[in-house]
């Protein structure tokens, strides 16, 4: 299981991954569009929902630059991540084999 870890508020680290087959090559974003979806652990309800930069199309190279605004670091606790990509008629969420866990730290400000 992969988790991220950030603090409440913070824009860094970056949340970038790198998606792939099975088989170890690179899935195609070319011409393709992702979001950065979170959920409840408990419920599976959706909590925020926000574009992607794909930042190596052919490398399958994706990173979400948290907000700064608060709306997506803003409430403390463990989430459940997932990116959607979409495609002309086509949709893929990723990874496709499990769910990534996201934590969000109390800051002590």
């Amino acid at each position: 299981m992969t988790i991220f870890k950030i603090k409440r508020g913070d824009t860094l680290p970056v949340f970038a991954v790198t998606f792939q087959y099975a088989n170890g090559s690179a899935i195609d974003l070319t011409g393709g569009s992702v979001f950065l979806h979170l959920g409840s652990l408990t419920n599976f309800a959706p909590f925020f929902s926000g574009a992607s930069n794909i930042t190596s199309a052919t490398a399958g190279q994706v990173e979400y630059r948290w907000s700064g605004n608060g709306a997506d670091t803003n409430i403390t606790g463990t989430f459940w991540a997932e990116f959607k990509a979409t495609w002309t008629g086509s949709q893929l969420t990723l990874p496709n084999d499990h769910s990534l866990t996201l934590q969000v730290f109390e800051d002590y400000e």
